[in-house]
């Protein structure tokens, strides 16, 4: 082997070896990116003391179809897009 040939071929695997390396890290950053963006997320509502949803929180996931809603006095509902289920009864209200 020459010493062009070796010279290449150094060249040819710390190019290979960069852009993996690279490609790796572009993976990584894009699924960090996706998880940040299916948190789940606050939904602000604004009811007055008798209004309907007064006291509750909502929160939800868009990009997975889920939601969270706590009732004030503590009970949890979950959806999965078709729903609210019952998850936890609380105490009540206090």
């Amino acid at each position: 082997m020459k010493l062009n040939s070796i010279g290449i071929t150094l060249c040819l695997a710390a190019a290979t070896a960069s852009f993996s390396s690279y490609a790796g890290d572009h993976r990584k950053a894009s699924r960090d990116h996706r998880h940040a963006e299916s948190a789940m997320q606050l939904v602000a509502v604004d009811a007055r003391a008798g209004e309907p949803g007064h006291g509750w929180q909502y929160f939800s996931d868009v990009r997975r179809h889920r939601a969270v809603v706590i009732s004030p006095d503590g009970d949890y509902y979950y959806s999965r897009g078709k729903g609210l289920e019952l998850v936890y009864k609380g105490a009540g209200a206090a």
